[in-house]
């Protein structure tokens, strides 16, 4: 699966204050405050993604059969 690379060339040179990471059960998010009293906020949802594969378990050693397209949760 490729890899998508995100950048913000605007928050180049910019001088970091303080980084808050927030884990609750409802609200996940990081954000990066910078000391001209800006931040970026990267709110985290979790997604389910299902890997299906076709595996015969008949010799005992799970021979992979088929792998098929990735299952991903539609955003709304």
């Amino acid at each position: 699966m490729p890899h998508t690379i995100h950048e913000y060339p605007e928050l180049a040179g910019k001088t970091v204050s303080k980084v808050t990471v927030t884990n609750e059960s409802d609200w996940r998010s990081i954000t990066v405050r910078f000391t001209d009293n800006t931040a970026i906020h990267f709110s985290i949802r979790p997604f389910v993604q299902i890997e299906p594969e076709h595996v015969d378990w008949r010799t005992g050693d799970g021979k992979l059969l088929r792998i098929y397209p990735f299952v991903r949760e539609k955003r709304g």
